[in-house]
């Protein structure tokens, strides 16, 4: 794994591997919603890409930019999107204004999936960046699971927020919120979890005890990807201490907004909240 900055950011190694708090997906498994989230907080808490991240084992992506690429009028802006991309910047953890509290949050955003058979020798390589390269008090892993792991609804809008791993602090935070533990019976099998390649798992097994790391889980059944990952996002911010409020601060004219949040132009194609054009698939 290795760490490449912006040219124009002399500071970023320092910013990310001495960051307050590390947000990131655990990537690879059955839904996206981890991911879509990561997108939602790094656009709304205004936090600016500073590097990308190249794991050995992680797919190779090139995209357009999922987050900035609308700024100005009608002009693009932003870089292309790539595997690993990692955002950073200050942000507010008091709703008192007179108590406001700034502290560094680092968004690490994956968009690609680990080479076949290399699985687990990510998750090292991962688990690594996560505990090792950064040195954050708190590391909050965003993930989801198929409703048929738990006792979720088996319908649209049966998704459900939990939480797991993470220190006194971090259990008490999502306890205020509501964030309760997942389920036994959503957990395989030790020996399962042993033996496992898909990452949210091998993660589990590779983290161990480390109380530095929590999760916020979306267990999930099929639905609008968009809605849960605005959830998923909410759930994570309440999670570590970030007031979003609920609705949004400024909006900007002609933005899509769930809740607090202002969406991501990317989820405005083919599959996100814009209408769909259904001859490309005829």
């Amino acid at each position: 794994m290795s760490f490449h900055p912006k040219p124009d950011v002399p500071d970023a190694l320092e910013r990310v591997s001495r960051c307050d708090i590390l947000i990131a997906p655990a990537p690879g498994t059955c839904g996206n919603v981890g991911q879509l989230a990561c997108d939602v907080l790094a656009l709304n808490l205004n936090l600016s890409r500073v590097g990308v991240l190249d794991f050995e084992h992680l797919i190779p992506v090139c995209g357009r930019d999922a987050l900035y690429d609308d700024v100005g009028d009608g002009d693009v802006a932003g870089a292309l999107a790539c595997a690993c991309e990692v955002y950073v910047g200050e942000v507010d953890f008091a709703a008192d204004a007179k108590a406001r509290e700034t502290r560094t949050v680092v968004v690490a955003q994956i968009r690609s999936d680990a080479n076949i058979g290399a699985r687990r020798l990510f998750c090292e390589e991962y688990v690594n960046f996560l505990t090792t390269f950064t040195h954050p008090e708190r590391v909050v892993l965003l993930s989801s699971l198929p409703s048929t792991y738990g006792a979720s609804a088996a319908q649209i809008g049966g998704t459900k927020w939990r939480r797991f791993g993470g220190d006194d602090d971090f259990k008490s935070m999502c306890a205020a919120n509501e964030l309760i533990e997942l389920e036994k019976n959503v957990y395989p099998p030790s020996e399962e979890i042993a033996e496992s390649v898909d990452p949210h798992w091998a993660l589990v097994d590779t983290i161990g005890t480390n109380t530095r790391v929590g999760c916020v889980v979306a267990v999930c059944s099929e639905g609008d990807n968009s809605v849960d990952g605005a959830g998923m996002a909410l759930a994570a911010a309440r999670a570590c201490g970030i007031d979003v409020g609920t609705e949004p601060k400024a909006p900007i004219p002609g933005a899509t907004y769930i809740g607090p949040w202002r969406v991501p132009r990317s989820w405005e194609g083919a599959f996100g909240l814009r209408e769909v054009s259904r001859d490309m698939f005829s």
